[in-house]
């Protein structure tokens, strides 16, 4: 089982280019019964960030509360769940090119023409930067299906944040790519 769904997860990383905000979706099987889900489990394996335990304990209390604030129970083992829970943090390097033009072009007017010379000159500036993506992935225990995902992107900023802003930045995130769980909810 726990092979199924790490290449489950694997299969749903999503990257894409976002502004300032968290662009977030989510996909879900229409044929699963949501109303049925009542506990969760976490997935022996199926969870990382890649940043350390620090981050990873982080993104699961944010995981955890957004469900038990949606009326679903921690299970006491995975056996007992009706959910089993991974997710992901991934990050891809991107570059943007813009090139600014100045100057006035040469040409010609209608059909006489006057052999103008333009002067001008463009100068291209690239800017480098990470988009970072949180994937989470909710499972049926039962038929070891994917029955729900969510992904959120946002380009990450530099610099040193506190301990507590990590945790602010974490929780909002998963608000965001959890919003449409459960699905009509």
């Amino acid at each position: 089982m726990r092979r199924n769904l790490l290449a489950c997860i694997a299969a749903t990383i999503t990257l894409t280019a976002c502004g300032s905000g968290i662009d977030a979706h989510s996909d879900w099987d229409p044929t699963a019964n949501f109303s049925s889900y009542q506990t969760y489990a976490w997935v022996d394996g199926a969870y990382t960030s890649g940043y350390g335990d620090l981050v990873d304990s982080r993104v699961q209390a944010a995981i955890e509360a957004n469900l038990n604030a949606k009326g679903l129970r921690k299970a006491t083992s995975g056996r007992d769940a009706d959910l089993g829970i991974g997710f992901q943090i991934t990050t891809q390097d991107r570059t943007t090119l813009q090139t600014v033009s100045s100057g006035w072009p040469g040409g010609y007017y209608g059909g006489y023409g006057y052999g103008g010379w333009g002067g001008g000159s463009s100068t291209t500036y690239s800017q480098n930067y990470t988009d970072g993506s949180l994937i989470i992935g909710l499972f049926d225990t039962d038929s070891q299906k994917m029955v729900w995902q969510g992904v959120g992107t946002k380009t990450l900023s530099e610099g040193n944040q506190s301990p507590e802003e990590r945790e602010k930045n974490i929780n909002e995130a998963v608000a965001k790519v959890m919003e449409d769980f459960p699905p009509g909810g």
